[in-house]
């Protein structure tokens, strides 16, 4: 981590004692890059340095839910679907594991027109090969009406040609089913925005 100076040009030695009193004057002053009290538990603790910003800024968010009944399918989905990276994702299927539920995520991307097809392919194949569903009448079937209205919620009618990247969630317990849908759509690049869908079937 590169730390900035509160003073960059050393101080000449023609000063006057004016200007070594105004010099002292101007380090009592809080600028941007001085110590400052760490006021994180309410008081002031001692000094730390303030470090210069990076270009991007990120803030890493945990959630604390309380799953105490198998109607709460849905939320659970949106969360699996809205997970940034592996390590997240698994921790959350773990976690569904423990209560009996099963649960896959996969993604897709391409243009809206032809993503019906393709999350058809994808979250069929994913959920058989995690075994969130088995190949039986009932359980497809359940699988194929919540991918449908996860669908009707993501993606809106007149947008064949736009982009769309998107992670799809599914997760199943002993009476429900539900796939969650989320990404982003563009028709340009500066132009893209998230979205998200969510379906629910009993089984």
């Amino acid at each position: 981590m590169i730390w900035k100076k509160m003073f960059t040009s050393p101080r000449k030695e023609t000063e006057t004692a004016a200007e070594n009193e105004k010099a002292d004057d101007m380090k009592e002053e809080k600028t941007p890059n001085e110590k400052v009290p760490d006021l994180s538990r309410g008081k002031s603790e001692g000094l730390r340095e303030v470090p210069e910003e990076p270009a991007g800024r990120s803030v890493e968010v945990t959630l604390k839910i309380d799953i105490r009944d198998d109607s709460q399918i849905g939320r659970t989905a949106l969360l699996l679907a809205a997970t940034t990276s592996s390590e997240s994702e698994n921790r959350l299927k773990k976690e569904l594991a423990t209560l009996g539920w099963r649960s896959v995520a996969t993604e897709v991307g391409g243009l809206a027109g032809d993503l019906p097809q393709k999350i058809t392919r994808a979250l069929v194949g994913a959920s058989l090969n995690a075994e969130v569903v088995e190949k039986t009448r009932n359980e497809m079937h359940a699988l194929m009406h919540a991918a449908l209205e996860a669908l009707d919620g993501f993606l809106a009618v007149g947008m064949l040609e736009a982009s769309v990247g998107a992670k799809i969630a599914i997760v199943r317990n002993s009476r429900w089913i539900a796939v969650a849908v989320m990404g982003d759509t563009a028709y340009h690049a500066v132009a893209h925005h998230e979205r998200c869908g969510l379906g629910v079937m009993h089984i």
